[in-house]
């Protein structure tokens, strides 16, 4: 495959697809090299990931790549907590990117992220599984931490539009809507919720 390319270019090609089929998403803020490679040859990797039968979406408006396998990828290897985690900050890159140019990033703080597990009456995290969920999303370039201590209420985030592809827009609008229910006053939270619908599986 790639017999045109010279062999610096084609171990550079490897390189980016191991990458990609390691982690699903690479934002061009945080790996210029694997963008500019697989924006490159985009067509050859096409075909490429087809064959696999993995998706590749090459989104140049917000600069970020996102493959995904026919057996969902990244989420089922996902705990419950990582799972609540991911909608959470998904919904907050939601609220904020509206007000912002494409050239910029969102912000966020723990502050803010442990404010909207309070408003849908979701436990917030002790020490470790905070820091290996921020580890989780800087792995998976969807966000990274500008300070060093993520317990402290100001620490701040930026959020990268991987998260467009971490939660699709249609599964935000299904979880917005329990969400609005348990703001309304409904019993129960996101935490039972999640409980009935696994039990029922």
């Amino acid at each position: 495959m790639f017999p045109d390319l010279s062999e610096s270019e084609r171990e550079k090609v490897s390189t980016a697809i191991n990458r990609l089929l390691a982690i699903n998403f690479a934002a061009k803020e945080k790996d210029r090299e694997t963008y500019m490679i697989v924006r490159r040859h985009r067509d050859a990797l096409e075909r490429f990931f087809r064959f696999l039968k993995w998706g590749l979406v090459v989104d140049e408006r917000h600069e970020c790549i996102f493959v995904q396998a026919a057996d969902g990828g990244m989420r089922s290897r996902l705990n419950r907590d990582q799972s609540i985690w991911l909608l959470v900050l998904r919904l907050l890159y939601q609220e904020k990117r509206q007000t912002l140019s494409l050239s910029e990033f969102p912000m966020t703080t723990t502050f803010e992220i442990r404010s909207k597990y309070e408003t849908f009456r979701l436990p917030w995290l002790n020490r470790t599984n905070l820091e290996q969920n921020v580890r989780l999303c800087s792995r998976y370039q969807l966000m990274d931490a500008l300070d060093d201590d993520v317990r402290a209420d100001d620490c701040r985030y930026r959020l990268f539009h991987t998260w467009q592809y971490a939660v699709q827009a249609d599964e935000l609008v299904a979880v917005q809507e329990k969400l609005k229910r348990y703001e309304s006053g409904a019993e129960g939270g996101l935490l039972d919720e999640m409980d009935e619908e696994a039990e029922a599986h």
